[in-house]
């Protein structure tokens, strides 16, 4: 009889165990195709390189109807779950587009590094250039809304003076355990790049094996927090641009020292997918939009400096 307790005993504890520890496992088993690869990387540098895969949000859309999503959840287009008296957000007399809302209590638990605030909502808004036509990508083109409580948003209709055909089918959000390593071209990456010529072999097989363990879309671009999965070089490059006002080539390379010294400066907060389960294409095209924020800001809980820039194919 004891001998049976015991064996449930230890068979509950291996079942908590691997409960528990299940997310660890994922990183565990990316560091260890890194520190267990055939690259000529030094193990000191195997390991310096795991220690750069970061945790992130991944992001799954399904597309639904509204009245199939709940008031306060994640989701893209749709109407918005707006609170009583919210200043909807303006370019001169012309109002922004409601493109998406990040409810942050849903990203809690894959947020392990406790980044953003554990409640509350982002909203993201964006103005379309009607001439274009097209999301304008400019200083004042957007805003991020960070409410903080979610218990007293309204499914809210568009203004009567809303710019109707920004209205977008409404796509929900759910989230997922990944992990990301720096884009290619990053500076982070610079001194593994020069001192190794099979690095890159040891970045791609990497990249690949994130995707496989944590089951990721590459052709889904959606993501909260994490390294930027950039469609050109890295979106952190372009961050620097857009804050140096740079828009020539000329600009671009009396400049570079100053555009990789910024690169540094932004952390990814999230990138929006314009194509992936969603007609945000029709004005965002085949683009990723990248949402970038200083770590000071974020800790700040202050997403009024929040820089957006687009990538696409």
């Amino acid at each position: 009889m004891i001998n049976e307790k015991l064996k449930f005993y230890f068979l509950s504890m291996v079942i908590l165990f691997s409960l528990t520890s299940n997310a660890q496992d994922k990183l565990s088993r990316i560091k260890n195709h890194i520190l267990n690869s055939n690259s000529s990387l030094s193990q000191k540098d195997k390991l310096d390189f795991s220690e750069l895969v970061h945790p992130t949000v991944g992001v799954r859309t399904t597309t639904k109807e509204d009245n199939d999503i709940d008031v306060g959840l994640s989701k893209i287009g749709g109407k918005p779950d707006l609170p009583n008296n919210f200043n909807w957000p303006k370019r001169g007399n012309e109002l922004l587009t409601f493109c998406a809302q990040y409810n942050l209590e849903e990203i809690k638990a894959f947020d392990v590094a406790n980044v953003l605030p554990s409640s509350g909502i982002i909203y993201v808004f964006i103005y379309i250039d009607k001439e274009w036509p097209g999301f304008l990508s400019q200083k004042n083109s957007y805003k991020l809304i960070f409410h903080e409580k979610t218990n007293d948003l309204v499914r809210t209709d568009f203004p009567s003076n809303y710019f109707m055909e920004g209205i977008f089918q409404p796509v929900k959000i759910e989230y997922f355990e990944s992990y990301t390593i720096p884009d290619d071209e990053s500076i982070t990456l610079k001194y593994f790049q020069e001192k190794y010529e099979d690095f890159y072999s040891l970045y791609n097989s990497t990249y690949e094996y994130i995707e496989n363990v944590t089951e990721l879309n590459i052709d889904d671009f959606n993501q909260v927090l994490g390294y930027d999965r950039s469609i050109q070089s890295s979106v952190m490059f372009d961050f620097a641009e857009r804050e140096l006002e740079i828009s020539t080539r000329s600009e671009w390379e009396l400049k570079q020292s100053e555009i990789f010294e910024l690169s540094k400066k932004y952390k990814l907060l999230l990138q929006l997918d314009s194509a992936n389960s969603t007609n945000l294409e029709k004005f965002g095209g085949s683009s990723t939009i990248y949402f970038g924020i200083e770590p000071k800001d974020l800790k700040m809980r202050n997403f009024n400096n929040i820089i957006m820039v687009f990538q696409g194919t």
